[in-house]
């Protein structure tokens, strides 16, 4: 019998072109597989299929090691020799790009970190390619922090998406497989299995048996019913959640083929599986406790001899309660995980050691431990990280080196930082800093000085980061040892940028190319980011642009979101700064809402600063957020710019602004930070805080000047900030303000005229290109018509006097002398008069150009 009530499910996925992904979901047992292979069947095109390991830890990439095997080819090397992550994904991308293949990936649910990178690498690609993905997967098992739920909610809006949900059958489809011969009430046998599928065919497996009050019972009712041995074969089988090499099973060959006849296995080339998931798990869970130790042992001897993956290995060894073989399996489990980006599952495989390594002496206990908290680091779970390091220690003891203690201090410190824990980060800090300076020169000494520089750099205690820095630097550099290399560079270039400006970028590209040399691509993207972050923290944006988008297209390539959510945060930050304000506020679509809490802050400064700029009123509530988050960092970098924020737009408002950037200003004189001293002091009450000579040069020059200067450095809203300190130039401060677009500013500085008695243009005045006024506007199209005094009075319906008082205005506002001038003014800049080319619209990196 065909798949019953199952018509508009494949048609849904006859209907997917190539190009389109297809999200086949519904409970255990509902049919998912069988509608899949039996679309796979009549779709007459090769497949690639790739299932998700039950094991209790996912191997890495499991289904891009099945999909290999078919695929062949470059993609088949790569897996062999354990190529880089991001090449291992390009390779399938470019398999899927070159062939019209149906992908298919079982069981997603099961995912390993990994694994669900892979398809949403593929999945935000696939409608550049020639195939058809199509991913399974439990949906009543993936709830809100699930992993899965990161290609869901990546997914959700995507037009390439087609999602099909398979229901339970009706009454009328399970009487339909009953058939008429079965005494049995169909009414009956749906309730009690709900109209599942793979439920009613185990009830209906051995005909006139009263219906089992659970699939369970079902399953073990047929397994019985085939007799010892072939419960034994069964039961050998059932140990191996991805199903079990013929040659590794122990029972005889017939005894497994008997199993195959009565529909309760499936051989697959060289393997055997259960036909359904819930069906092994059913004889798993009942077979005798001694037994299934002695089935996995003999598991763990045969992977081993065959030389299987770690991940397998370490699954067996924990269910055969093998500690020494989990000890073994485990951590390369982990490691090999880690290399791919699977962090969880590197986590779980070193928390699975762990449960077996209190035999072990305390140092490897300790390399265990520190090994766990940095996974817990990369997954952001900061506390468990640091409780690991802290476990790390005390194993240690009084036998630890001074080395090792300095860089699990120092560790431990970047975490509570990173947690927003900044007080209890830097006593930790400062005592990993006396164990360092006490440790004999050697590895563990440049790892320590490299997190060192790393948090006092974040923490912009800018010249002790560079010191540290640079002595973590030398030693990477005479040990060989390169990811401390990259990371010690990283620290030093990224503090440069506020006290040697002219290196930071040379160390940066330096630290990129450490990071590049041991394909640790996260470290690349940060580089770059580090590299337009900086340079734009200090408002060299035509350096800052070009990195930026590198940072951005590295990243985005790589789907390292939060790092390009960062960068995304920042180019609107800069577009920002330089009055680009319509392109920030695109530019702000780009960071990912669920971004991390630093790219969050910086998005929502630029979009509160807008909202104040331009007069909304939703601009206190977007700042105030942002100074929820800024202020849990304790850091000055977050604090800075949303406390300047905030007390602008209490000046916008009138209000006082002393109270909202003392602290962060004191932070600030503290640190020397002088872009963040001038920018903050200048909102403080003048009578109780002079400019501070820490202050960058443009907030201590006179207004004229600091114009100027801002000016120069693409800065047009706080070039018309300084000239408002001049009451003579007021005027022009209300033309740059309101040709910005920045109304409450400008608004400001008209009250501030109309208090000197003095008359404030009005606002249509202001923001046309040549001053005039709307009246005097449509007065100079019809004189660039042709138009005579008299014509234009009839068609604007005033006197020819005032006519001739606007055309007057016109000609003094337009410096020409006759209507003659104007009518050639015109022609001048048509096209075809040698007039400059219009400037295209901005589509790439800030090179510097005028805005």
């Amino acid at each position: 019998m065909g798949l019953l009530e199952r018509e508009h499910a494949i048609a849904a996925l006859r209907n997917c072109p190539p190009g389109r992904i297809a999200l086949v979901a519904g409970e255990a047992g509902i049919g998912k597989t069988a509608l899949v292979r039996a679309f796979c069947e009549e779709a007459g095109r090769p497949v690639l299929r790739g299932v998700c390991d039950a094991l209790h830890t996912p191997r890495p990439l499991g289904p891009l090691h099945d999909m290999a095997a078919t695929a062949g080819g470059a993609l088949a090397g790569l897996v062999r020799a354990d190529g880089p992550r991001h090449a291992l994904f390009t390779a399938l991308l470019d398999e899927l790009t070159a062939r019209e293949w149906l992908v298919v990936v079982e069981d997603a649910h099961w995912a390993d970190e990994a694994t669900v990178d892979l398809l949403v690498f593929v999945g935000r690609r696939i409608a550049a390619t020639r195939s058809l993905l199509v991913v399974t997967y439990r949906h009543d098992e993936v709830d809100s922090a699930h992993p899965l739920r990161r290609l869901l909610g990546s997914l959700a809006t995507d037009q390439t998406v087609v999602r099909v949900r398979l229901a339970p059958l009706s009454v009328a489809a399970v009487a339909a497989l009953a058939g008429p011969g079965d005494p049995r009430d169909a009414a009956d046998l749906h309730a009690r299995t709900g109209g599942n599928p793979f439920f009613v065919t185990e009830a209906l497996a051995e005909p006139g048996r009263r219906l089992p009050e659970t699939v369970r019972d079902a399953v073990l009712a047929r397994a019985a019913a085939l007799g010892a041995d072939r419960r034994k074969a069964l039961e050998a089988v059932a140990v191996f959640p991805d199903g079990a090499p013929l040659s590794l099973v122990p029972a005889p060959a017939w005894s497994v083929d008997a199993c195959v006849d009565a529909g309760m296995l499936v051989v697959e080339g060289n393997r055997v599986r259960f036909r359904h998931e819930l069906a092994r798990l059913a004889v798993e869970e009942s077979t005798p406790p001694a037994r299934r130790v002695a089935l996995h042992r003999d598991a763990l001897d045969g992977l081993t001899a065959a030389g299987a993956e770690p991940a397998r290995l370490a699954h067996h060894a924990q269910e055969a309660d093998q500690g020494p073989a989990v000890l073994c399996h485990a951590p390369a489990a982990a490691r090999r995980a880690a290399a791919l980006g699977a962090h969880r599952q590197a986590a779980e495989h070193y928390a699975q050691a762990l449960r077996f390594a209190d035999p072990l002496p305390a140092a490897d206990r300790a390399e265990l431990l520190e090994a766990y908290g940095d996974a817990c680091g990369r997954l952001g779970r900061d506390d468990e990280a640091v409780d690991a390091l802290r476990q790390a220690l005390e194993c240690l003891g009084e036998r630890r080196e001074r080395a090792q203690e300095a860089a699990l201090l120092a560790r431990g410190a970047y975490y509570l930082w990173r947690n927003g824990r900044g007080a209890e980060a830097l006593e930790t800090g400062r005592l990993a800093r006396a164990a360092a300076d006490r440790s004999r020169p050697g590895p563990g000494q440049a790892a320590a000085y490299a997190w060192l520089a790393v948090l006092l750099m974040l923490s912009r205690e800018i010249p002790e980061a560079v010191r540290t820095g640079r002595r973590a630097v030398e030693l990477a550099e005479r040990y060989g040892q390169q990811h401390p290399l990259a990371q010690a560079l990283n620290a030093v270039g990224s503090a440069q940028w506020f006290c040697e400006p002219e290196l930071a970028e040379a160390t940066l590209v330096r630290s990129l190319e450490a990071a590049r040399s041991v394909g640790d691509d996260a470290a690349v993207g940060m580089a770059m980011t580090n590299i337009g972050t900086g340079a734009g923290e200090i408002r060299r944006y035509t350096t800052a642009g070009p990195w930026l988008h590198q940072a951005i297209a590295w990243c985005g390539a790589r789907d390292f979101d939060a790092h390009r959510s960062y960068a995304a945060a920042w180019w609107a930050r800069c577009l920002f700064e330089r009055g680009r304000w319509a392109e920030a506020e695109a530019a702000l679509a780009d960071v990912d809402p669920a971004a991390g809490t630093s790219a969050r802050i910086v998005a929502l400064t630029v979009l509160g600063r807008l909202q104040a700029r331009r007069g909304d009123p939703r601009a206190a509530g977007t700042l105030d957020s942002a100074w929820d988050l800024a202020e849990r960092t304790e850091s000055l970098q977050r604090l800075w710019p949303v406390a300047a924020a905030r007390a602008e737009l209490a000046w916008l408002a009138g209000r006082p602004t002393d109270h909202l950037v003392r602290p962060t200003y004191e932070l600030a004189v503290r640190l020397d930070h002088g872009w963040a001293v001038g920018e903050l002091g200048q909102w403080l009450d003048p009578g109780r805080t002079p400019c501070s000579h820490a202050a960058a040069e443009p907030y201590r020059l006179p207004p004229a000047e600091a114009a100027t200067a801002w000016e120069a450095l693409g800065c047009p809203y706080e070039a018309g900030l300084a000239l408002a300190r001049d009451p003579e130039q007021l005027p022009r401060a209300l033309h740059q303000l309101e040709r910005l677009g920045a109304r409450a500013a400008a608004d400001r500085i008209a009250e501030q005229l109309r208090q000197q008695g003095r008359r404030a243009p009005r606002r249509s005045t202001l923001t046309h290109p040549d001053g005039l006024t709307a009246r005097q506007a449509e007065v100079l199209a019809l004189l660039e018509e042709g138009l005579r005094d008299t014509e234009i009075a009839q068609r604007l319906h005033i006197s020819t006097k005032t006519v001739g008082h606007h055309v007057s205005a016109v000609l003094a506002k337009l410096g020409v002398r006759s209507r003659r001038d104007v009518t050639m003014r015109r022609e001048i800049a048509a096209p075809g008069w040698g007039a400059a080319p219009d400037v295209p619209p901005h589509r790439g990196p800030d090179t510097g150009s005028r805005p």
